[in-house]
């Protein structure tokens, strides 16, 4: 992710506690979090696309991504849609 890992990771592990089945975007690993990660790199996840996907999740984890995002909006509207009620 970057040079502020060993800043920005022991706060997320404070802060962030997800719940059930977890979606990982923009993560390339799942070292801080277990869940599926998503990424461009992986080739199976693209911010600026029309993306799915796989399942709806109980926690969607998407760290310094909306700012990635073309039209934030859509992405925030699009991460609902793939939440579990």
């Amino acid at each position: 992710m970057g040079r502020t890992d060993p800043i920005l990771f022991p706060w997320y592990g404070e802060f962030i506690n997800p719940h059930g089945d977890v979606a990982l975007l923009g993560f390339v690993d799942n070292k801080k979090f277990q869940g599926d990660p998503y990424d461009l790199s992986l080739g199976n996840w693209d911010i600026n696309s029309k993306w799915i996907l796989k399942k709806k999740y109980d926690t969607i984890i998407c760290t310094r991504c909306a700012y990635f995002a073309k039209n934030p909006e859509d992405f925030i509207l699009r991460c609902y849609q793939f939440l579990n009620e």
